[in-house]
């Protein structure tokens, strides 16, 4: 015979009310907020002075934070497991490289996701905020741009977000931010070709034209077309990429 045990629901519900939270652990915190400060260290330092590749002082992160090294240690794998960072034995810890096939993968997710972005952003945009793109490459504009190429990638990323901002589309945004962090990374050494600097600031331009007019399918296109033309620049990066010393050597203490 089959018996059922007979649950006394406001029994159970009683005990669920009187349930006390679990206090937050401290440790915890202070590795997520390593793990936030150091990430953000390495996607805005300046390229110029630390390329990809460059060595991270763990005792100075420790001392700068004002942590003890475990959260420093936990947030540096997690950063490793990521991509962001490289943790070689007996050397230390250095800014994580990219290789050719990796930036042509996260260039064609780009043109897609991107390529959707500027569709769904067009029908969004206010009047001020097409004041608010041009002013973004102002300063660029009958410059000289090989002077200004770190300048010019800044402002592209900020544009970039800004269209994706823009789409109302929490899934896409979380999607092209993963990629964005991880372009980061190379952000000065793919803009270091005075062609595509010209090309790209002549594109963005035209992208917010097409914003104004509201045509979403034409913006569509171009933002694809757009980041697709990166592509040919990759055996350029990549001669430029390896022209970098191994990690191990460069330190930036």
């Amino acid at each position: 015979m089959i018996r059922c045990r007979m649950i006394d629901m406001d029994s159970q519900a009683t005990k669920q009310l009187t349930m006390q939270p679990k206090p937050i652990d401290s440790h915890l915190r202070l590795s997520e907020m390593a793990y936030e400060a150091i990430k953000e260290y390495i996607l805005t330092a300046d390229l110029r002075h630390q390329p990809p590749g460059s060595r991270l002082d763990e005792k100075q992160l420790v001392k700068s934070l004002k942590v003890s090294r475990t959260p420093v240690r936990e947030a540096i794998n997690r950063l490793a497991a990521e991509g962001f960072l490289e943790v070689i034995a007996y050397r230390g810890v250095f800014t994580a490289r990219k290789e050719k096939k990796d930036i042509l993968s996260i260039l064609l997710v780009r043109a897609t996701l991107e390529g959707m972005a500027a569709r769904l952003a067009t029908a969004n945009f206010r009047n001020a905020d097409f004041s608010t793109m041009r002013e973004m490459f102002t300063a660029f504009i009958d410059a000289p741009l090989h002077e200004l190429r770190y300048e010019f990638s800044l402002a592209n990323i900020r544009f970039h977000e800004f269209i994706l901002e823009h789409t109302d589309c929490g899934t896409l945004i979380g999607m092209a931010k993963t990629l964005f962090d991880h372009m980061r990374l190379i952000r000065f050494v793919t803009s270091a070709f005075l062609p595509r600097l010209q090309s790209a600031l002549t594109q963005h331009l035209e992208l917010i034209d097409l914003f104004e007019k509201r045509e979403p399918e034409a913006a569509e296109k171009l933002m694809r077309s757009h980041i697709e033309e990166s592509v040919q620049f990759i055996d350029e990066w990549d001669k430029a990429h390896r022209d970098f010393p191994s990690p191990g050597i460069v330190s930036q203490d």
